[in-house]
Order: structure tokens, then C-alpha cells, then sequence
């Protein structure tokens, strides 16, 4: 499996845990909305960067 494809879910994952179970609310999802849609716009773009580097990386080794 490619990193570009489980890093960005680890820490998607990693980051709604934290905002979903900060204290003790049984709500502290819907407070915490704003930052996991932040979380989740980070997360999409390091898996689409992660992917163009790894192509990168596989040009550049196909070209020595």
C-alpha cells in the first residue's frame, strides 16, 4: 500500500478522534465541525501531494 493513500487516512483519523472526544460533551462533535472540515481540506491535499510526488520519484527512476 502507497504512503500517499494511508498517511492521509492515519491522520484524518488521528485528527477527528481528538476533536470528536475532546471532553466530555456529547456533542463536541458539532462544536468541533469547523476544525475537522480544516482537518479533512489538510488531509486531501497532502495525499494529492504525496501523489505527485511519488510519481516524481518514479519518473526520476525510470529515466537512470
Amino acid at each position: 500500500m502507497k504512503k500517499s493513500i494511508w498517511l492521509p487516512i492515519l491522520l484524518f483519523c488521528a485528527g477527528a478522534a481528538v476533536y470528536i472526544y475532546s471532553g466530555i460533551d456529547y456533542n463536541a462533535w458539532k462544536e468541533n465541525l469547523p476544525l475537522i472540515i480544516a482537518d479533512l481540506a489538510i488531509v486531501v491535499l497532502l495525499h494529492f501531494m504525496l501523489k505527485k510526488k511519488e510519481a516524481y520519484e518514479d519518473e526520476r527512476k525510470g529515466k537512470s
